[in-house]
């Protein structure tokens, strides 16, 4: 597959073909992306349709293809939040996380569903943020940017993007705790 910056130059001067390798290479993780900053797998796959429809529509206006991950995100994100803003339904974590787990062969089928319950429960502690603590978490964990890219593509500075992810850490230590307090005494308390 061919670099990035050399799909973003072939496709600002009009090439498809380009675009659709671009589209291949994000389509995924913007899905996932959009999914946790929506809480919504089905507005998460119009929000990644709507951002590849700016995407190529802007793609001109694009300077520095270097930059084009973090332009790509931005995009995104407040699009994600647009649609956060005008819809707070929610889809169960199980529909879109369900594809994702993968098996280890050598854990016992009871370590496997006792995984399981714990990234759910991790996920609903995502989706329980605040939006804007959300996506920071979003950027920062699942896709790996660094926090002054995340600044870039959320329009704020470094130190609220690192304020935001101290208090999205403090409120799912928080809430998970919470969580593992009443599901302990759920269980072992007559």
């Amino acid at each position: 597959m061919e670099d990035v910056e050399v799909l973003v130059r072939r496709m600002q001067a009009g090439d498809m073909d380009a675009f659709d390798q671009i589209f291949a290479m994000y389509q995924s993780r913007l899905l996932r992306t959009a999914w946790l900053i929506s809480g919504n797998y089905a507005d998460s796959e119009d929000i990644v349709q709507e951002t590849f429809v700016k995407c190529y529509c802007n793609c001109g206006k694009l300077k520095n293809p270097a930059v084009f991950s973090a332009w790509l995100y931005q995009i995104l994100t407040r699009t994600a939040w647009r649609y956060g803003r005008k819809q707070n339904r929610e889809t169960p974590v199980e529909q879109f996380y369900d594809e994702d787990i993968q098996q280890d062969p050598d854990s016992s089928p009871l370590e496997q569903v006792l995984k399981k319950e714990v990234q759910q429960d991790l996920y609903r502690s995502i989706l329980a943020l605040d939006q804007k603590q959300r996506t920071v978490v979003i950027l920062y964990y699942f896709n790996e940017l660094s926090t002054k890219e995340i600044g870039r593509i959320t329009g704020c500075l470094e130190g609220t993007v690192k304020s935001r992810l101290y208090t999205a850490r403090k409120s799912l230590e928080q809430r998970l705790r919470k969580e593992q307090v009443a599901w302990i005494e759920e269980r072992l308390m007559p």
